[in-house]
């Protein structure tokens, strides 16, 4: 019988920060293989796949990442919490998922799958090549750390890049230059101050500048700078890159990074339901069917040097991970 508490801290001692999940993969692979599934990987580069997983027709999908973000830490555990790079986002719930569809085939459900996808950290690279997949999938539950609540809905992305040039000069002579960084900081000044969309359930949209940098030294005039930015959008993304490209105009150079739509996903009776800001690989997955999000542990735990999650959550989420299977699968035999 899985231990879905050590299954956790063997995938967690596996390092597989975003671009390195090959050997994760191979052993998740290697798992379920001998566990009966009909496994196969998907190809995403030379050295990462997804690895899908199914028994029968697989019209209720389990899935998610296999990546993590950096600096890797290997497990530990302690009365309460197994703690490591991973533990919460999203190698618990990976481990609490393989154990609630190996259950459900003990129980003879057929008609299961999961999927375990590549870089979702950074840009959902395995999720839009999974969603090329020729899976009969009606329903899938996405993983990631939802406190065990239904998400119903999540805040989108759209990120860019600006960039500026200038004319560099000695600084006891400014007027002999154009200083790129002044004229970045001037238009991001107005990025920040644009007056953007709310929505009644996902709330306000919020904009970030999370890098910025230029020059070459604090007495010459910069002649370089630029800025990244990134928007948790609530309505369509379009109506973010009309705005910014209003503001930036012909004053910089204006790339958009990545776009991710806000989703609204299924709800379920009996299961308390939020909203959340952050985003999921669930707009690249859609093409698979009807999405769900949920998982046990906290965001505020991912991403951090303290990541953790209980083991009562963990041992928990089986048993609801497997109640949500069969909530879906009464639902498509009832459509």
């Amino acid at each position: 019988m899985l231990d879905v508490v050590e299954l956790t801290r063997k995938l967690v001692d596996i390092p597989s920060v975003t671009g390195e999940e090959r050997a994760v993969g191979e052993y998740l692979h290697e798992l379920l293989q001998q566990d009966g599934w009909q496994c196969r990987r998907q190809e995403v580069t030379s050295d990462r796949f997804n690895l899908v997983a199914t028994a029968g027709e697989a019209s209720v999908l389990l899935t998610t990442h296999l990546d993590t973000v950096p600096p890797f830490f290997p497990s530990s555990e302690d009365e309460t919490f197994v703690h490591g790079r991973g533990a919460c986002d999203a190698k618990g719930i990976a481990a609490a998922m393989i154990c609630a569809a190996r259950a459900l085939r003990e129980e003879g459900m057929a008609d299961l799958g999961l999927l375990f996808v590549v870089g979702e950290e950074v840009d959902s690279i395995g999720a839009t090549k999974a969603s090329e997949l020729d899976l009969k999938c009606s329903f899938f539950i996405d993983g990631e750390p939802t406190d065990s609540e239904l998400v119903v809905g999540h805040k989108g992305i759209v990120a860019a890049r600006l960039s500026a040039h200038g004319i560099a000069a000695h600084s006891a002579y400014p007027e002999k230059g154009d200083s790129a960084i002044h004229n970045l900081i001037d238009v991001l000044g107005e990025l920040k101050g644009m007056s953007l969309p709310g929505h009644p359930s996902l709330g306000d949209s919020f904009l970030n500048i999370g890098e910025i940098e230029g020059g070459r030294a604090a007495n010459v005039v910069a002649d370089f700078a630029s800025a990244q930015i990134l928007i948790r959008s609530v309505v369509d993304s379009a109506l973010y890159v009309e705005k910014m490209e209003k503001v930036v105009a012909d004053r910089c150079q204006l790339e958009i990074l990545k776009v991710s739509e806000p989703q609204v996903m299924e709800s379920v009776e009996g299961f308390p339901t939020r909203v959340v800001g952050y985003g999921t690989d669930i707009p690249a997955l859609r093409p698979l069917g009807t999405p769900l999000l949920f998982g046990p542990g906290s965001i505020e735990d991912a991403h951090t040097a303290e990541e953790k999650i209980s083991k009562r959550e963990l041992l928990d989420s089986v048993g609801l991970y497997q109640q949500l299977v069969k909530v879906l699968q009464e639902k498509i035999q009832q459509a």
